[in-house]
């Protein structure tokens, strides 16, 4: 699934959320390093609800895109800058340009947290131009809960 994502977003194509089954859904996920594998937790316990949150809310899933781009990015780059620039474009850069260019709330207060969180390790890193989106993200969803 992650790697249909990126490589959409290379071609220049729109970015949708996957299909997610009821089974799925309702069974709840674990992550892993390799991507999101389903499994039998009730959506009860703390864990599920996390996970289902990860799910309802596309902003939590476009920031571990980009986390799990960057991490790749420092784990398997090319060392010479051809080759590390060739490696962004399939690695963080694609995730990335969803984030800069967000406009929609998050949906969730996990969302939410990640955005802000997010917002934070980029303004510690310098000019970033993902700052400004997930902040109005964060403010929007917090605008939201306050009407509800």
């Amino acid at each position: 699934m992650p790697n249909t994502l990126v490589q959409a977003a290379a071609e220049g194509m729109p970015l949708t959320m996957p299909q997610i089954s009821r089974r799925i859904l309702l069974g709840g996920f674990a992550a892993t390093a390799g991507g999101v594998v389903a499994t039998a937790i009730p959506l009860t316990t703390p864990s599920a609800i996390a996970a289902h949150a990860a799910v309802a809310d596309p902003l939590l899933h476009a920031i571990s895109a980009f986390r799990a781009g960057m991490a790749d990015y420092n784990a398997n780059a090319p060392q010479d800058d051809p080759g590390a620039n060739a490696y962004s474009l399939i690695s963080w850069k694609p995730p990335h340009a969803v984030l800069a260019n967000w406009t929609a709330p998050a949906t969730t207060r996990a969302g939410a947290m990640a955005a802000l969180r997010l917002a934070v390790d980029e303004e510690e890193t310098g000019d970033s131009p993902l700052v400004g989106p997930m902040m109005r993200a964060v403010l929007a969803y917090l605008e939201q809960e306050g009407a509800l």
